[in-house]
């Protein structure tokens, strides 16, 4: 994967040449297909032609559609990007309910563990509470157990807050905004190794394409809180009604956000591919405990 993030804010045609990208706004500029890691297309008058559009899905980088509240909206994925992608979802259709129990437990854990970290410093209190709860999540999470640490989470990260509840609020804007740049990360890495999506282990709605994305998301989440709480605490009391360039710059950023994954010291994007291929190895070997999970560096 490359290391450049392209921002399309304006109108723009977008075509291919000699395996590279292509924009004409009136200048034209040209940039390796092999350097984006990441392109974001907020303006609704952008064009794409099909050898491009063609050429994105085969490379690394994560294409995002934005919608008209400029929140990504949708993610280009390749139709076959794994040669053994049959087989693969073949055996992610035999998965048994122990077998997702046991991940989705093991998912959790690592949730509020990451979740744990990012509050460490503003609220020793509840530190130690998630710390214990990580302890009682038994699988399947029965105990309902990420809803009881998401309720101390919200309220030590956030004051007077209402996750999802409200779209006008800044908070809510941003937090939708950067699990969206995750969650492609997650999908394209998901389909890189042979997942289809749309079958999740704990995440079942007919309704969602993503279903598995949502499940290995959940330790990933709490990246986004930190960047959303450190950019509230350096804006103090005066926030903008609406998500800025600063605030989207920042989010983006997450594509180079050092993290750990197992012993590894690395980057969120890789430590998506790390883990959609770690659920490979569990599934393969019928063993939960193969998965790994990414924690803060």
């Amino acid at each position: 994967m490359g290391w450049r993030t392209l921002h399309i804010a304006q109108p723009a045609r977008l075509s291919l040449r000699h395996d590279s990208l292509v924009l004409d706004n009136g200048e034209e500029y040209t940039i390796p297909l092999s350097d984006l890691s990441c392109i974001v297309i907020e303006t609704r008058q952008a064009t794409l032609t099909s050898p491009l559009i063609d050429a994105l899905a085969e490379c690394g980088a994560v294409t995002y559609i934005c919608d008209e509240k400029h929140l990504p909206s949708s993610v280009l994925l390749p139709f076959h990007a794994h040669s053994r992608q049959a087989g693969v979802a073949r055996m992610q259709a035999l998965w048994s309910e122990p077998f997702k129990k046991r991940c989705w437990q093991r998912i959790i854990k690592a949730k509020v563990a990451n979740q744990a970290k990012v509050i460490s410093e503003r609220s020793p209190k509840t530190l130690e509470f998630l710390r214990r709860l990580g302890t009682h999540i038994a699988s399947g999470d029965s105990g309902n157990i990420e809803a009881q640490a998401a309720r101390a989470y919200w309220s030590a990260l956030f004051e007077d807050f209402a996750r999802r509840t409200n779209e006008n609020d800044i908070r809510n804007s941003a937090l939708n905004y950067g699990y969206a740049i995750v969650r492609g990360m997650v999908a394209r890495a998901l389909v890189g190794v042979g997942f289809l999506p749309a079958f999740g282990l704990h995440h079942c709605s007919e309704l969602n394409a993503f279903n598995l994305a949502d499940d290995l998301i959940e330790p990933f989440r709490p990246f986004v809180d930190a960047v959303v709480r450190e950019l509230l605490d350096e804006d103090g009391e005066e926030l903008p009604f609406q998500l800025d360039m600063r605030y989207k710059t920042r989010l983006l950023e997450l594509i180079t956000m050092p993290c750990r994954f197992g012993t590894i010291e690395t980057t969120l994007p890789y430590a998506c591919e790390l883990s959609a291929e770690s659920l490979l190895r569990a599934s393969r070997g019928k063993d939960p405990s193969l998965i790994e999970t990414v924690s803060f560096a």
